[in-house]
Order: structure tokens, then sequence, then C-alpha cells
């Protein structure tokens, strides 16, 4: 076998021996990294992507790789490109792995040996390229659309519950919102939370009739219609192995996130109100957050300080007036 012309790093002849060593080595570590069997080409490699995202947090990379399960001592290790060691009996499947699982998976079961040509790996290493270069791209595509202000703006609550995440200081995941599933620790959360962002919104649109509710870190619209709007610059993490869900706003994109926040109320809600009744619409906000910090602090998820809080203020100030100029 000769693989290196080979994004998949198989080529030529393979025999059937070779083919279900390689099957079951693969099928393997997909499952145990995982944590279930693969399933269709395209979720499973947009399941890769928590791994192989150029911008993926090391922080969170490093808890992750450390909780992987170790692999049987006796599972064959395909090596690279296939495969990627992380630590003592602990592998990835990489995207290259995951397409070869998918080609040999195909070939017929009633043959002595196979010979893997171009015919064969075109479609996957074609694939390949494709995906590498999305997410080679992602991070350029997002801050220009980002900067160019190009979907549609955020609705007021949605950008309420930004403005709080950046008042709280949630721009890293030490600081980050832990989103609760469910219990008494989400209600207290959910509400103290959600309380400034009300305060921001009565400001704005006094008279439009919202559902007041109970709105959610879970399962809420506001959160992922945030999310929408500022894509990789909102972290949105579920709930996962026993571990609650958390929120942040990636620090080194705060001034993209302020552009769009100030944008965003100046071109989809000018007719509303002037600056000052933005900045009011702040103010609202603070104050009802720093009357919540008591019950944040219970769960250590109070990190408002008020000096940042003014500067964040100040900076908001500056992007709305000048994008109410550029309107006028």
């Amino acid at each position: 076998m000769n693989g290196d012309a080979s994004l998949l790093g198989i080529q030529g002849y393979l025999d059937e021996r070779r083919v279900s060593e390689l099957l079951e080595a693969l099928r393997q570590t997909w499952s145990t990294t995982v944590g279930r069997p693969p399933r269709d080409l395209e979720e499973d490699l947009k399941e890769l992507r928590r791994w192989f995202d150029p911008v993926a947090q090391g922080q969170r990379l490093r808890r992750e790789l450390a909780e992987l399960a170790p692999l049987p001592q006796d599972l064959l290790d395909p090596g690279p490109p296939l495969t990627l060691t992380v630590g003592p009996g602990k592998r990835l499947l990489t995207p290259e792995g995951r397409c070869a699982l998918e080609l040999l998976d195909r070939l017929p079961s009633d043959l002595p040996g196979y010979v893997i040509g171009d015919t064969e790996l075109l479609p996957y290493e074609r694939r390949l390229g494709l995906l590498y270069r999305d997410w080679s791209r992602h991070r350029l595509k997002s801050v220009i659309d980002l900067l160019a202000g190009t979907t549609n703006p955020l609705q007021i609550p949605a950008a309420g519950v930004v403005i709080a995440l950046l008042v709280n200081r949630c721009t890293n995941e030490d600081r980050a919102l832990t989103r609760f599933a469910s219990g008494a620790e989400r209600d207290a959360v959910d509400r103290a939370f959600f309380a400034p962002v009300q305060a921001f919104g009565d400001i704005l649109a006094p008279s439009r009739r919202r559902n007041r509710g109970n709105p959610r870190l879970v399962s809420g619209w506001m959160l992922y219609e945030a999310r929408r709007r500022l894509g990789e610059a909102l972290v949105v993490v579920d709930a996962r192995g026993g571990q609650n869900g958390r929120v942040w706003i990636r620090g080194a994109m705060v001034d993209d996130v302020i552009e769009v926040i100030a944008r965003d109320l100046v071109r989809g809600h000018r007719a509303r109100a002037t600056r000052d009744r933005f900045l009011e619409a702040y103010d609202a906000l603070v104050q009802a957050l720093r009357g919540q910090l008591p019950n944040l602090a219970g769960f250590r998820l109070s990190h408002e300080r008020p000096l940042d809080t003014a500067r964040l203020r100040e900076r908001l100030a500056d992007r709305l007036s000048l994008y109410i100029s550029s309107t006028q």
C-alpha cells in the first residue's frame, strides 16, 4: 500500500485482511472517542469540527482530550493521516480517517483484495478540500459579516442578552455564564440574568407586547437569536457528560460584538429611540444586573466591575454616535 499521494493515506492494493483490520480500527476509534457509532458522513464530519476547528479554544480542547477514554491496547493504530495520537492509548479519528472508513466500508465484501485508485479517492479528497477550506475561512468570513452588517439586526431582547453578558464580563470560559438544564439552580440563574435583559427592553420598547413568561438560557429564543447574529463570537456550550452548559463571548472579539450591537440598534431600531435613549436602556440594564449580583454570586457567576462597565458604556456610546450620524 502506497498512500503518499493520497489525502486519505490509502492507495493501491489492499488485501481483504488489511481492509478488515483497518475497518475495525477506524470504527472502534470513532465509537470510543465520539461516544456513538458512525452515522452519516456529513453529520460525522461536522462532529469532528469540535476538535479540528482551527479556532477551537485551547482550554476546551485540553479538557475534552483529557476526558477521552483509552482504546484497547491490542487495537491497530492506522496512524496519520487517519488517526491522531493525543495521549497514552488515546487517539482521535481525523476527517481523513472518517472518509477512509466510509470508502472501505463500501468496498465489495466478496473479493480477496482491492485496488484503490483515483476513481475511489477523488470524491473524498474533494470533500476534504472543501471541508478544510470552509474551516480555514470561517473566522474571517464571520468577522466580515459582523463588520458588514449583512444579516438581519438583533431584536431588542437578544441585544439585551449580549449586553448583559458583556457587563457581567462573561468574556472568557472561566467567567462563562452557567446554563443549568433544570432545577432550582436553573430558575435562580435564569431569573437573575433575564431581569436586566427585561429592564433593557422596557426602556427601548415600552409599548411592545413581549412574552415575559420565563425566559431560559436553555431552549430560549433570545440566546439563539444572538448566536445567529454573532456567529462564533458567542460561544454556547450545551450540557454534556453530566456537565452543565455555558455561554460566553470570545474576549478577542468583544470589539466586533460592540460594533454589531451599536450598528444593529441603530439599523433596526433607530426610529424608536435616540442615542440617549439607548444609553438609558444600558443604564437600566446595569442597575438591574447589580441588583441581581448577590443571586449570581451564590453560583460564582458575578463578575461585573464598575470601572469596566463604565468603559463599556463609553465604547458603546461612541459607536452609537458614529452610526446615528451616518444615517442622518
